[in-house]
């Protein structure tokens, strides 16, 4: 016991004066940079109170020289309604710059953003270095070693945000740089402060509006998207080519009823997303391709909230149905047992890589020489390295599920091919990206309107009153 107790006070004293110390990090080397960050790297510079009741939302790409006037307007405006407007800098990726857009987050990570704006406006060099660029950023007290970091490999966050802004700006059909919004909407001018004064004035109004009605103060922004959502009966659909028409179409887009069931088939985006888009279609069709790229284009702006599926569809009595139910099985077959390409352009399921493959292939025969079903299969199973022992036992297993599962979409009202189905609702091929864009925002952000179908679900408690 005694021994015991001589060597725990001989420790104990070790460790006081600092002999003993496993557990204590290794010194870094002079000039090692370590990186803390204190705030989202995926944030936003924003001037003013996140609750004001009007947002302007500024798109612009950190240019020298190029966006000092818009800038000074808007942040002008601010300056003189401080506790009314919350301005946010939407960075956008400049082209032949790509260094400046991750110099002009890192600065708003560290506490310089307008700063070192200023100091990039008022450079009289263009075409900044790299050394010109680190010079710069020092001379607004930002870390050089940091800067450099951040312009050599961002992080994640950076390009996260960048893409946002991009998919925001998609989302409002904007397209020229620079940008502003008042409240989600475009300006009809922005000229002059004047301008910017009667827009804002209206904003003001409309957002009062809303308080009055019971709109949270923190969700104003997410107000407005819905207060403006289309309502999709009223949307003019501009219609794409089709294969054929196997029924005569009603007025109104019907519901499918009873429900598509899409468990299976091959698609693009999160399987738990809020809205899917579904593209039923020949498995060999140009105008199959062209409605797909159109809802790739919408399921860009939305990519956490929309879902696309292929699901096959064609008129079942035509002559070559019997080919065109082979091939759309073999690409329930590639959803299912999957493959092993090492092809990781496609952020789609195994069956999505399948179908993009097969229209290509397809397509490119039709310029060429066109193949037949068991050449086509055959081709694409060699790009995609699938495992043709087990792609062959799934074909004799699902022979047929094609076209059985064409009959039930018939049974729930599919009479065209390709059909375009958003909101449970069968549309003709819908080709033009910002219609369907429309059709996924009114699902999203449902208005006070008949054809907005999840209004008594989701709308906020302010919608309903």
């Amino acid at each position: 016991m005694k021994y015991f107790l001589l060597a725990a006070l001989l420790l104990f004293l070790l460790a006081v004066r600092g002999v003993a110390a496993p557990a204590t990090p290794a010194p870094r080397a002079p000039g090692d940079v370590v990186r803390i960050e204190h705030r989202a790297v995926d944030g936003l510079p924003t001037l003013g109170p996140a609750t004001a009741p009007v947002t302007i939302e500024l798109f612009f790409q950190p240019v020298q020289n190029q966006r000092k006037r818009e800038i000074t307007l808007v942040e002008t405006l601010q300056a003189k309604h401080p506790s009314r407007i919350r301005v946010i800098y939407r960075i956008v990726k400049a082209t032949g710059s790509s260094r400046l857009h991750y110099a002009a987050l890192e600065a708003y990570a560290e506490g310089k953003f307008k700063p070192f704006l200023d100091a990039l406006n008022a450079a009289s060099r263009m075409g900044l270095t790299d050394a010109a660029l680190l010079e710069l950023g020092k001379s607004v007290g930002m870390d050089p070693q940091q800067l450099a970091l951040a312009i050599a490999n961002p992080p994640p966050g950076y390009d996260r945000a960048l893409d946002a802004n991009q998919r925001r700006q998609k989302k409002v059909r904007g397209s020229g740089l620079p940008l502003i919004l008042i409240n989600g909407k475009m300006p009809r001018s922005q000229g002059s402060i004047t301008d910017l004064e009667l827009e804002y004035a209206a904003a003001l109004e409309a957002a009062e509006d809303l308080l009055d009605r019971g709109a949270d103060p923190r969700s104003l922004p997410e107000a407005f998207e819905q207060q403006t959502a289309p309502n999709p009966l009223e949307l003019a659909i501009p219609v794409g080519n089709t294969d054929e028409t196997v029924d005569d179409l009603p007025d109104v887009p019907p519901i499918a009823t009873p429900a598509l069931e899409l468990r299976g088939m091959p698609s693009l985006g999160p399987t738990n997303a809020q809205v899917t888009i579904a593209i039923l279609c020949s498995p060999a069709s140009i105008n199959c391709k062209r409605a797909l790229d159109a809802a790739a284009s919408a399921q860009d702006v939305y990519s956490e909230s929309v879902r696309i599926v292929w699901a096959p569809f064609f008129e079942v009595a035509r002559e070559d149905a019997a080919d065109l139910g082979l091939l759309a099985d073999a690409a329930l077959c590639a959803e299912r047992i999957g493959t092993s390409s090492d092809d990781l352009d496609s952020p789609g399921s195994q069956g999505w890589r399948w179908v993009e493959r097969m229209m290509a292939e397809s397509n490119l025969g039709r310029r060429t020489k066109k193949l037949l079903p068991e050449e086509l299969l055959e081709k694409v199973s060699d790009k995609l390295n699938v495992d043709k022992q087990a792609f062959a036992a799934c074909r004799a297993n699902q022979a047929g599920d094609a076209i059985e599962w064409i009959e039930k979409a018939r049974h729930s009202g599919v009479r065209i091919s390709p059909s375009t189905v958003v909101g449970g609702r069968v549309y003709p091929s819908i080709t033009d990206a910002p219609t369907l864009q429309q059709l996924v925002g009114a699902e999203l952000e449902p208005g006070d309107c008949p054809g907005c179908l999840r209004l008594d679900d989701y709308a906020p408690n302010w919608r309903k009153r």
